[in-house]
């Protein structure tokens, strides 16, 4: 066995976020922009969360998304700052006939079924710029990465997180709606 020598911080040393670094272009691997859950805890609230409670820990920690779980801590949803929104509280009070201080993780997420995923075979030969043209195409600014061959959801990906690092916009097509087709097809 070796001992390391240890040392003290000195003043100009700083705390460095991935953010930093131009280290991610376009051919780089579209692993690199997972959160894979194999080496970092997933970042998950309950159900049961009061949705404002979830809305001031997510400001605080600074964080755009958490995966909510269930009492038996199974992903069921996606709650991100968007979906915590003062519209989006309003239509759920309304829709619920509760008060605000009522809602929760659970009544404002995305569900399981509604996210899109990607498999984590296909990420695993695919570039960086394949994977900002998918989720640009497809509009999704969150995508789960399933592992198939182990039946795990292994990561997540979020627009934001890849704009961040890749230190660019990433601009989603817009959904359309059922509404804006039909009024199309009426024209």
């Amino acid at each position: 066995m070796k001992f390391l020598p240890l040392s003290r911080l000195d003043i100009a040393d700083h705390l460095v976020t991935p953010q930093e670094f131009f280290d991610i272009e376009g051919h780089s691997p579209a692993l690199s922009l997972m959160m894979d859950f194999r080496q970092h805890r997933p970042r998950a609230i309950s159900a049961s969360t009061p949705a404002l409670w979830a809305s001031d820990l997510m400001e605080t920690q600074q964080v755009d998304c958490k995966l909510v779980v269930d009492h038996q801590r199974e992903f069921i949803g996606l709650l991100s700052r968007e979906r915590l929104s003062e519209q989006n509280l309003i239509a759920a009070q309304t829709t619920l006939g509760i008060g605000r201080a009522s809602l929760t993780a659970a009544d404002l997420m995305l569900t399981r079924s509604a996210m899109p995923a990607l498999d984590y075979e296909d990420l695993e030969n695919a570039t960086v710029a394949d994977l900002v043209a998918t989720l640009r195409e497809a509009g999704e600014p969150y995508c789960l990465v399933r592992d198939s061959a182990h039946r795990q959801i292994r990561g997540l990906i979020t627009v934001r997180e890849l704009s961040t690092r890749l230190h660019q916009q990433v601009p989603l097509k817009s959904k359309t709606s059922v509404l804006t087709m039909l009024n199309t097809l009426d024209h």
